[in-house]
């Protein structure tokens, strides 16, 4: 407790087994003084030790590629993200941005080896930014939560899937500064691309020339296969001419509606002119081969058609032993309504009933075609010259090179609409990557200022406590000089 007593500022200690003592602190501070030299000393010692620490720490982060890194931050803009689904509506895997194929191609553009990708691998980290609704709903329960305990355990519920993620490209010294920020710059190119392939792709209408020529297979198996090549094109296309109505390409000059029209016109001319010499001229390079390929196709057929008629029956049987909801009747004095309850599950049978007889009147078509194709076949007698084959062949070849056409014009024109239309914001680079030199000058002298800062502080409280020691030492010295004065005048009385 302190207490002031003329001009002195004093520290009362109670002690157990002594009387009460005083100390002074302006004694205390006056003995401090004097080892002012001392001090000085011991603060300069302080200041470069924690320095030497500081920068020695500095250089550990450096080393062990823990300080200097480049950063950079990447937004994903797309239909799903949200619910943390991707284009195609499966989770979204953001780690696949450090993928050994997205690294590879992205060193591949520096020069360097496959060598090198699990040391860019091994030092990237992505991390996820908290959604701002997130943030709110868990703001929001730990203020309840601050009444009620219980509610901390609804920060657990709050579920959030991140659109911004921060990249982080740590320095191992495998690359020079500049290098590495040019590193990851191509990994987020390359990344883009990655992405726009994987969910943008026309790949798959790819056809191969042997597949419509030579001796792979006979005449009437390829017309079965540019039919199924050219619907294969028309479905991909006409679902994009739905969605982007309005799209038209600056590469190719076209629209998904002209591809379309292009297509049914290939469809409707071009196949149908090699569809019907073949049928017409029985066209074939094995007639048994051939018998047996359509007999096949026939089977495949009925027994397609008494699958879905087994389908349509189990759906119709159920539409008619459901009930549906009660139709409600409002009335006023003016008018009677009446609502029938919407039931999505009675309506999704009503539309698999309708797909279902629709596949089925589909597949009656083929197989009566098959059964068409199989009689003229069987019933031919004459064998086919060469020229109808070189005839057959010249469709083919004509086809081929269409088919080939279309697919490389609906390739570009597609590859244009998912690259600066629809998906032209999915992966965007809302801050390119920079580099930060071991956490930047704050960070270093960050980690200089605490060592120093604690050094000195223990300095200081070693001056301290060291005054008042000796203050101690000398109230003691002074208490036993009075003492052995008080007992040598009682002696003297």
């Amino acid at each position: 407790m302190e207490q002031q007593e003329g001009s002195k500022v004093i520290l009362q200690l109670n002690q157990t087994n002594e009387a009460d003592s005083e100390i002074d602190l302006i004694n205390v501070f006056s003995l401090m003084g004097k080892k002012k030299r001392l001090i000085a000393y011991l603060l300069i010692l302080a200041i470069l030790l924690g320095t030497a620490a500081g920068f020695l720490y500095s250089g550990y982060e450096h080393i062990s590629g823990k300080g200097s890194f480049v950063r950079a931050v990447v937004t994903f803009q797309f239909e799903g993200i949200e619910q943390g689904l991707d284009p195609n509506g499966a989770a979204f895997d953001v780690t696949l941005m450090k993928s050994p194929y997205v690294i590879q191609s992205a060193l591949e553009e520096m020069g360097y080896s496959e060598n090198y990708i699990e040391h860019v691998r091994e030092n990237i980290v992505i991390e996820g930014v908290v959604p701002e609704d997130a943030v709110e709903k868990m703001t929001v329960i730990k203020t309840m939560a601050e009444k009620d305990a219980t509610q901390y355990e609804k920060i657990l519920d709050v579920s959030y899937f991140p659109s911004q993620y921060i990249v982080y490209l740590y320095d191992d010294g495998t690359f020079a500064p500049n290098e590495l920020t040019q590193v990851l710059n191509n990994v987020l190119t390359s990344y883009r691309q990655y992405f726009l392939d994987t969910y943008a792709n026309a790949e798959v209408l790819t056809v191969t020339s042997n597949l419509l020529s030579g001796d792979d297979y006979d005449y009437g198996e390829s017309v079965d296969l540019v039919k199924t090549q050219i619907q294969l094109m028309l479905s991909y296309v006409t679902k994009l001419m739905n969605d982007a109505p309005d799209f038209r390409s600056s590469r190719t000059g076209l629209s998904f509606e002209d591809i379309v029209t292009s297509l049914k016109f290939v469809q409707s001319v071009d196949i149908a002119r090699l569809s019907s010499y073949v049928e017409s001229q029985s066209l074939t390079k094995d007639k048994d081969r051939q018998i047996e390929y359509y007999n096949y196709r026939i089977r495949e057929a009925s027994n397609k058609i008494s699958e879905l008629q087994t389908q349509l029956e189990t759906v119709t049987n159920t539409i008619n032993s459901y009930e549906k909801d009660p139709v409600v009747v409002v009335s006023s004095s003016d008018t009677t309504l009446e609502y029938e309850e919407k039931n999505e599950y009675y309506d999704t049978l009503v539309s698999k009933k309708i797909s279902l007889n629709k596949e089925i009147a589909e597949e009656n078509t083929n197989l009566n075609e098959f059964y068409l194709l199989l009689n003229t076949l069987q019933e031919a007698t004459t064998y086919n010259s060469q020229d109808e084959f070189d005839y057959a062949d010249s469709l083919l070849t004509r086809l081929d090179t269409t088919i080939s056409s279309w697919v490389e014009l609906i390739g570009e024109t597609t590859d244009e609409y998912f690259s600066t239309t629809l998906y032209s914001n999915a992966v965007k680079t809302a801050i390119p990557p920079q580099y930060y030199i071991d956490g930047g000058i704050v960070h270093i002298a960050k980690n200089i200022m605490i060592p120093v800062a604690a050094l000195i502080l223990i300095v200081l409280i070693w001056w301290f406590f060291n005054g008042v020691q000796e203050e101690i030492i000398m109230m003691r010295m002074k208490s036993s000089r009075d003492m052995k004065r008080k007992g040598a005048e009682k002696i003297l009385f």
